[in-house]
């Protein structure tokens, strides 16, 4: 089993039931500039903050998840808007299936919304209005 940086796990990790609490300590990192964001958005909200901190840990836990997958199909989504835009333009479609080829087939998946992304933009990008005044 890898972590997600590639350092192989420790040896006696064993894959456990997500219903079972982790008997490994995991230290996680700190970064000061979004604690500070987080503690701003706690006094701001106080609340919030507190029906939060009133979940249960189930709930708590459920939400995460259900924040998650609300962000992967919001994703999915856009990526598929993208993809369809470069299928409806022929012109972009024969751009990114040249860009395309050129990738390699293990890293193809994970390129083909990257080129899609920014095939999209630049082509917005060259049909804006040359004399627009930016407000």
């Amino acid at each position: 089993m890898l972590k997600r940086n590639g350092k192989p796990a420790a040896e006696n990790a064993t894959e456990r039931n997500g219903n079972e609490p982790a008997t490994e300590t995991h230290e996680y990192r700190e970064n000061e500039r979004i604690n500070a964001q987080i503690d701003a958005y706690i006094k701001e909200n106080p609340t919030h903050w507190n029906s939060i901190k009133a979940m249960p840990r189930e709930r708590l836990e459920r939400t995460v998840v259900w924040q998650q997958l609300r962000y992967n199909n919001r994703k999915q989504k856009l990526d598929n808007g993208l993809l369809r835009k470069v299928e409806d333009n022929p012109d972009l479609k024969k751009d990114y299936e040249n860009l395309l080829k050129h990738v390699p087939e293990g890293e193809r998946e994970r390129a083909r919304v990257s080129i899609a992304r920014t095939l999209v933009l630049s082509q917005s990008r060259s049909e804006r209005p040359k004399n627009a005044v930016a407000v």
